[in-house]
């Protein structure tokens, strides 16, 4: 079984990902750590050097990589649902979770992120907060057209969002619903 995490940047993808793989006995992998791998670059210098486009393009040809394994926990980059052909891969590969938050808490978990500035590119010319609240406006129904579980993740550890993942992944199978 594949399981893909979904969800803006700071909703805690990373973070619960290899947590996740703990308890389902797998492995975890960062899309976006293996874009830059890939691509022998950090994404902001693809972004700069390359364009939007051409990062896109790499997320989507890493994704069905990670996909075609049998086996795992996906990380996924924050705007990977922007492909319609990355959305039906994810469903078609296993349990897509959207990890959510408020754009405020998303905000304020990427301002706190020393990593971010270096990683990943600002989307527009904007505060943080109203890029998060646009991006997220307008990504928001392609989140909730993919997933098949979506977690609240406002006020909860980690650990916490990694046990309540693997508890619905299996009450999912039971027939009980998310």
């Amino acid at each position: 079984m594949i399981v893909t995490l979904v969800g803006y940047r700071g909703s805690g993808k990373s973070s619960v990902g290899p947590l996740l793989a703990d308890l389902l006995g797998c492995k975890c992998v960062d899309s976006d750590d293996q874009i830059e791998f890939k691509a022998g670059k950090p994404i902001t210098e693809i972004f700069s050097q390359n364009g939007e486009p051409a990062f896109r393009q790499l997320e989507s040809e890493v994704l069905d990589e990670l996909l075609s394994q049998s086996t795992g926990v996906i990380a996924s980059g924050g705007g990977a649902i922007l492909a319609e052909k990355n959305r039906i891969k994810m469903r078609a590969a296993g349990p897509v979770v959207w990890l959510q938050a408020s754009a405020a808490t998303l905000a304020t978990r990427i301002g706190g992120d020393e990593t971010s500035p270096s990683r990943r590119p600002n989307l527009t010319n904007k505060s943080v907060l109203d890029e998060v609240s646009d991006v997220l406006a307008t990504r928001t129904p392609l989140y909730k057209a993919c997933s098949t579980i979506q977690i609240e993740t406002e006020g909860l550890e980690p650990a916490e969002i990694a046990k309540l993942i693997f508890e619905r992944l299996f009450a999912s199978k039971s027939g009980a619903t998310s």
